[in-house]
């Protein structure tokens, strides 16, 4: 079956946390001197993946849920740590991750190249990505990635989180509803890009840096490390 159409993840896939990694761990630290916390950077990044591992798993089992949501109550349970329960900002953190995504993400190598090659063949371009609407559009202006696609779809928008069925649906709406085997799904997370696409049907492909073993229900069809090497996937 021919290749119609390509999705793409945005957080992690076409662009690497690792360029905002040292400035969200500066970001926990000013925001925990502003609470009074003096602690190292390492220690606070440790104490807010245990917050949100204990906050998060109830949030995103639903279908839907505001990512402003998920990063507020992992910020509140991330100061319960240190005992502060008055006063808190529960949007604090949201509202720095914003601003620091428009400072300092930058897209992977060869992003725009890629697309643009896909695109001369003919195919279909979509972003379908977990993220809120008020964090989406900024971003996308800053990376200038507005005329490489021809649809976004937000879960905001879709009001459906990968993997929930919905937001791919939305977008295989937008793409003139072509077969979900006509469809090649790029993203980095196996546990919502690749758990939401495999069952549809859709041909999936992992960005990834790191070998793992993974469940059925999570392995992609291929795995790459850069995105040029899509072109290459397919053809």
């Amino acid at each position: 079956m021919p290749v119609r159409a390509v999705f793409f993840d945005l957080g992690g896939t076409l662009f690497s946390y690792g360029s905002t990694a040292p400035h969200f761990a500066a970001l926990l630290v000013s925001l925990a001197e502003g609470y009074g916390v003096d602690a190292p950077a390492d220690e606070l990044r440790a104490r807010y993946r245990e917050a949100m591992a204990r906050v998060g798993p109830s949030i995103q089992a639903r279908a839907y849920y505001p990512h402003r949501e998920l990063f507020g109550a992992s910020f509140v349970e991330w100061l319960r740590h240190y005992e502060i329960a008055e006063g808190v900002d529960a949007g604090a953190l949201y509202q720095g991750q914003m601003q620091l995504g428009l400072d300092h993400t930058v897209l992977r190598d060869g992003v725009p190249e890629t697309l643009a090659a896909l695109r001369e063949r003919g195919l279909h371009l979509g972003i379908v990505s977990n993220i809120d609407n008020d964090q989406f559009a900024p971003l996308l202006e800053k990376l200038g990635l507005g005329p490489l696609f021809d649809a976004t779809t937000t879960s905001e928008e879709a009001r459906s989180c990968k993997p929930d069925a919905g937001i791919y649906r939305m977008a295989l709406a937008k793409a003139g509803d072509p077969a979900p085997d006509e469809v090649v799904f790029v993203g980095d997370s196996p546990p919502h890009d690749m758990a939401g696409a495999l069952p549809l049907g859709m041909r999936t492909v992992l960005i990834t840096s790191r070998e793992a073993e993974l469940p059925a229900q999570q392995r992609p069809h291929h795995v790459i490390r850069t995105i040029p090497e899509l072109l290459e996937v397919i053809q």
